[in-house]
């Protein structure tokens, strides 16, 4: 694992602890992810041994993440001059990093399996087939972290440290990771009971199914962009929607996102291009 406590202290220069704390609370963490995925690359390992056709889907998806990345670029650009800004964005950033990383997948699923149905994947398979890749050793990535997996009632137990989850000093990095992780299976929990209508987990039917679930998932912490995807789309977005967080703060928060979101493109466009030189022999696919 990465020493996490070297970058830790510069990422602390960087944010005024304030309130509220639930919006500061989801700062930490996005920021730590961003700190942590710098310079991230992804290779893999597994051998071809033909190349596969072009296809018009493959075409319009590369298309599509141009889009969605000048998008972002632009909104980026224009919060760094105006701060103000950055209030009309954030509460969508989260929805179009997913997306721009999903479309990236979904080329990826089509480079290693060759078959044009892996652009019709949903959200959850496409999710649970590149936790598959990385499982298997087929991808991996260059930190520890991101090649990781942690039984979900193990992490949901975890016990984090009362009030760290706001503070921006004297946090153990390895703790704060923990926290991430612990929010990421929250989510899952949350989105399973949701799907089996677990209203009352109380019952001996529905805590079998939880436990079930509990005992068998695992959590990575490359489901961030899927879970805050789902909480900016589906679920709720109290944490911003508060009058005393400042401009600065949105900035900050936005700015850390794309940041992030940049950090995955950028692994995910190397992946791609390299594969993509064998698989249909093409230069920069990407």
């Amino acid at each position: 694992m990465v020493n996490l406590a070297e970058f830790i202290e510069e990422h602390n220069k960087h944010y005024v602890i304030e309130n509220p704390p639930d919006f500061r609370t989801h700062l930490n963490y996005v920021s730590f992810i961003n700190d942590l995925s710098k310079d991230l690359t992804i290779i893999c390992k597994r051998n071809f041994e033909k190349q596969i056709p072009n296809s018009e889907i493959l075409a319009k998806k590369v298309n599509l993440i141009k889009l969605t990345l000048k998008g972002i670029d632009g909104e980026y650009k224009i919060i760094l001059k105006n701060p103000e800004y950055a209030i009309v964005c954030v509460s969508w950033i989260s929805v179009k990093a997913y997306y721009l990383l999903y479309n990236l997948c979904l080329i990826l699923k089509y480079l290693m399996t060759g078959e044009k149905s892996s652009f019709n994947s949903s959200h959850l398979a496409m999710l649970e087939d590149f936790k598959d890749y990385i499982s298997r050793g087929e991808l991996e990535f260059n930190k520890l972290e991101f090649n990781q997996f942690y039984p979900c009632r193990e992490i949901i137990n975890w016990k984090p440290k009362s009030g760290s989850n706001i503070k921006l000093v004297d946090v153990n990095p390895e703790e704060r990771f923990k926290q991430v992780i612990k929010k990421l299976a929250v989510y899952s929990k949350g989105e399973f009971m949701r799907s089996k209508s677990l209203k009352d987990s109380r019952s001996n039917k529905n805590k079998e199914l939880l436990n079930k679930f509990l005992d068998t998932k695992e959590i990575s912490i490359c489901e961030f962009f899927y879970w805050y995807r789902i909480k900016a789309n589906y679920r709720d977005l109290e944490y911003l929607n508060k009058d005393n967080i400042s401009d600065e703060q949105f900035k900050t928060f936005y700015c850390s996102y794309y940041e992030l979101t940049k950090n995955f493109y950028k692994g995910f466009k190397d992946l791609i291009n390299n594969i993509a030189k064998v698989r249909l022999g093409k230069k920069d696919l990407i």
